[in-house]
């Protein structure tokens, strides 16, 4: 019988080990008291994500209940700017009906908004209102990586997953005192998070790693050092390395070839473990949070830019992206043809849908439906790994596809698509 691994009580829920505003692997189990999954959740998790909300939206993920995750946003529309609203991608600022905007332009307060909207308000007439520009409206938003990766939060959160995943691991089903009685202080604020999460600075694990740990996904293992420290070493995302100190061991490690099982949780879902190997002393260079990512911010920011730009392709999210495809081709069929709407307002990840979909449809015939979708995808695009999408080529490529909706030629061509891939889909679940 489980009790809480932060206090021994019985009276237990269900913990997202890493919570799944975070990851589309879930990860539970039930052995942490309503009483701390609040404290973490209120005092600390909650925060964390909300920073992280408009990457969350970039990687594909959804609130607990499907809906797309709005993020706060300025949008410049035809030269006038609309500060600090919240938005979940470039539909939701077409297709709001809704709101208006109050802004001051040219020294004058207008409202911005729907035209139906607007002519709806009292002592407005067609005369007063302006159409604006809509073609290149602009998103912006502004952060800092030190707020991202390094808050008090941010750890906070981290020792709070790196706890419960190698108590999840290593079937730790109770709350021992005198062994993680530090650890739980830290995630119950108690003792500074500081004291026990660094970012790791190592470049041979992120040499050793880089083709393993994808952008998006989480990576974790254990491991003990010279001094007998047990840590977690945590991988968010692909872009960030933490390393946490879990307790004391009895036992140093002083072995000179180690092997770690390493465990990945990936934004589609799936699970699984692979195991590499260090020569020498279980070392892991890690400094401070806040130096490290003043010292390497250059490198977040190149790998955080990365993640906005690239979509990990499986087939379980190949299928979510068709499925989202189907209802937009379902209303394009409709007499208006509204190219708009099909391509998601120049959505990044919908356009890619429909590259790959037209893609598999020119290679048709080399698709060997014996072997799977990934091995199938790494010999069309002649890759070894982890087939990505960058999104970069977008523009280009939609230029494209407009031309085929001029002359009619895309519907067809993305239903014959869409079939195509099903056809796939329905011979990988059978095997």
């Amino acid at each position: 019988m489980c009790k809480c691994i932060y206090c021994n009580s019985e009276d237990l829920s269900v913990s997202d080990i890493i919570s799944y505003a975070l990851t589309g692997a879930k990860l539970t189990k039930k052995f942490v008291c309503h009483e701390h999954n609040k404290f973490t959740n209120d005092n600390f998790e909650k925060a964390a994500i909300y920073n992280l909300d408009f990457f969350r939206n970039a990687l594909g993920l959804s609130e607990r209940k499907g809906d797309n995750i709005k993020y706060k946003a300025n949008l410049i529309i035809d030269g006038i700017t609309i500060p600090n609203i919240s938005v979940s991608g470039r539909s939701s600022i077409y297709e709001d009906k809704k709101r208006l905007f109050p802004v001051e332009h040219d020294g004058k307060r207008v409202l911005i908004g729907n035209v139906d909207k607007l002519k709806q308000k009292k002592n407005v007439s067609e005369n007063d209102i302006k159409v604006l520009d809509m073609k290149d409206v602009v998103v912006s938003i502004t952060f800092s990586i030190e707020s991202l990766f390094a808050s008090e939060e941010m750890l906070k959160t981290v020792a709070k997953i790196a706890y419960e995943w190698y108590c999840y691991t290593n079937e730790i089903n109770c709350f021992i005192s005198n062994t993680y009685q530090d650890i739980v202080d830290c995630i119950l604020m108690k003792l500074p998070v500081t004291e026990f999460v660094e970012i790791v600075v190592d470049g041979n694990l992120d040499y050793a790693l880089k083709d393993t740990i994808y952008l998006g996904s989480h990576g974790l293992f254990e491991y003990t050092d010279i001094n007998g420290y047990k840590y977690v070493i945590y991988n968010f995302w692909g872009i960030i390395y933490y390393r946490i100190r879990i307790c004391k061991e009895t036992k140093p490690n002083d072995n000179l070839y180690n092997c770690y099982n390493l465990f990945l949780y990936g934004i589609d879902g799936e699970k699984w473990k692979t195991v590499f190997g260090t020569c020498g002393v279980s070392h892991f260079i890690s400094m401070p949070a806040q130096q490290a990512i003043k010292q390497f911010n250059k490198v977040y920011s190149l790998k955080l830019e990365q993640l906005v730009k690239t979509t990990v392709l499986s087939l379980a999210k190949t299928k979510e992206l068709v499925d989202d495809l189907k209802n937009a081709v379902n209303t394009y069929k409709q007499p208006l043809h509204d190219f708009a709407r099909l391509v998601d307002y120049e959505n990044d990840q919908r356009i890619m849908t429909i590259r790959l979909l037209l893609f598999l449809l020119e290679h048709e015939s080399d698709y060997i439906f014996s072997k799977g979708f990934n091995e199938n995808m790494k010999t069309l695009y002649q890759i070894d790994d982890t087939l990505t999408v960058d999104v970069g080529e977008n523009k280009d490529y939609l230029k494209g596809l407009l031309e085929l909706h001029k002359t009619d030629k895309l519907l067809n061509l993305i239903q014959s698509g869409i079939a195509f891939f099903d056809k796939i889909y329905t011979a990988e679940k059978n095997k």
